[in-house]
């Protein structure tokens, strides 16, 4: 579903001296239209086909041109309250916004060091996504030219940071008890912790530390029928390697392949693995830009244990 998210009455003082002397009498409060991706989409619950919503207490952070740290955006009832009050410094001048999702706290946090969620901790559930996919938009705009309105929509719409990757389970046998119990992914810096800088020099996300993290383990898959988890933007020598063990009619298996090498930021990478005969095959793999990119099927062993 399109869903587009027009701000108002959002209040964090916007003026280079942070003060209301010299402000116009006439209504110059900051307005924003909020859109993410190519489509209107917004974020939190994301669903099979990558559309996502916004939920209530979800917080996003902005920056504005003489204002160091970020101002907190909390939605609540369908609308963005602001924890200042923004107002333009006057109706002619261009000025930079940059906005990010999620933000958990604005004290400390500059345009060059915005801190990430930690992708080494994931549930696998879907369900979970919206609280770890991280979101960046920029818009440099004047208040003459819409009114007032902060635009981040078209060329600067919010987008997604992280790839996406979704496994969908199937057991062709529906005469057989089937039971996922737990996985891993293993590659070069997939779930590597990063800060985020809006420093155009720089290429956005940049290390937090020297450590290189290539493991994401998930212990518990038993209520799930299908696997989602978010990894940095990467491009490995060595593919992905994708570990499931699971459960048929009470005998544990385990089966391993190897995915893709490259995940694009902002990427949908939506899988198919089917289990026949005691094999998992993949016979569906798309790229979403969540883009679709048509991969080759990869066949996955299953073997007792």
């Amino acid at each position: 579903m399109i869903r587009e998210f027009f701000l108002s009455g959002l209040s964090l003082f916007f003026c280079a001296c942070n003060s209301e002397s010299g402000l116009p009498d006439t209504d110059m409060s900051v307005k924003l239209l909020v859109q993410i991706g190519s489509n209107p989409l917004s974020r939190t619950v994301t669903e099979t086909d990558g559309s996502v919503s916004f939920y209530d207490e979800d917080k996003v952070g902005m920056f504005v041109e003489n204002v160091e740290n970020p101002v907190l955006w909390t939605y609540r009832n369908n609308i963005w309250k602001a924890e200042k009050n923004v107002e333009w410094e006057n109706r002619s001048d261009d000025f930079e916004f940059l906005a990010y999702y999620p933000c958990s706290q604005t004290e400390g946090v500059i345009r060059t060091s915005v801190p990430m969620p930690d992708l080494a901790v994931q549930t696998g559930n879907i369900d979970d996504i919206g609280e770890k996919d991280f979101l960046v938009g920029r818009c440099v705009t004047s208040y003459s030219a819409n009114n007032g309105v902060v635009s981040f929509a078209g060329e600067n719409a919010f987008t997604h940071v992280f790839s996406l990757l979704h496994l969908n389970i199937i057991n062709e046998d529906q005469s057989q008890s089937f039971i996922m119990e737990s996985c891993t992914f293993s590659g070069e810096g997939i779930v590597t912790p990063y800060v985020y800088s809006f420093d155009s020099s720089s290429s956005g996300m940049i290390k937090a530390g020297t450590e290189e993290v290539s493991e994401l383990q998930i212990d518990d898959l038993s209520s799930l029928s299908s696997i989602t988890v978010l990894i940095n933007p990467v491009v490995m020598e060595e593919p992905l390697r994708f570990t499931l063990r699971y459960t048929v009619d009470g005998k544990k298996y385990e089966a391993s392949a190897n995915l893709v090498k490259n995940f694009t930021a902002g990427s949908f990478n939506k899988l198919t693995l089917r289990l026949v005969d005691g094999e998992l095959s993949m016979t569906g793999n798309e790229v979403l830009d969540w883009n679709v990119i048509m991969l080759e099927d990869i066949v996955l062993i299953g073997t007792s244990m």
